[in-house]
């Protein structure tokens, strides 16, 4: 199928299709005589991976680490477990990073209103 229709299909924009391949996420298709990508269907599928993946948080480069080599392949359930696990200990990670951060700015505000408090 050509670009346009697999970006259709998928539901993503054909630049994304192209960004997606420059960076490695999807494997340079097969042209055809008159220079257009002709795609597989299992390239509908990996387009909804990377899009699924991205609206979770992962990055383009966690993304590509996790991806199988060959379009045609699934991965496995007890591999995409482990890389939501993974991804569930980072956001865990960063919202503890971000309460402390949090506190350390509300107690900088209440000493400067009142260099006196026992905010800092």
């Amino acid at each position: 199928m050509k670009i346009g229709e697999l970006a259709k299909v998928a539901g993503v924009a054909t630049s994304r299709i192209r960004f997606y391949e420059k960076h490695g996420l999807m494997p340079q298709p097969v042209r055809q005589e008159n220079g257009y990508r002709d795609y597989p269907e299992a390239m509908i599928s990996r387009l909804h991976t990377i899009t699924m993946s991205k609206a979770l948080g992962f990055s383009l480069s966690e993304i590509k680490r996790f991806l199988p080599d060959d379009p045609s392949d699934v991965m496995e359930r007890a591999e995409v477990i482990s890389n939501l696990e993974a991804k569930l200990g980072d956001i865990d990670r960063r919202i503890k990073d971000l309460k402390s951060m949090r506190k350390n700015v509300k107690d900088m505000v209440v000493y400067l209103k009142d260099p006196n408090s026992k905010a800092c």
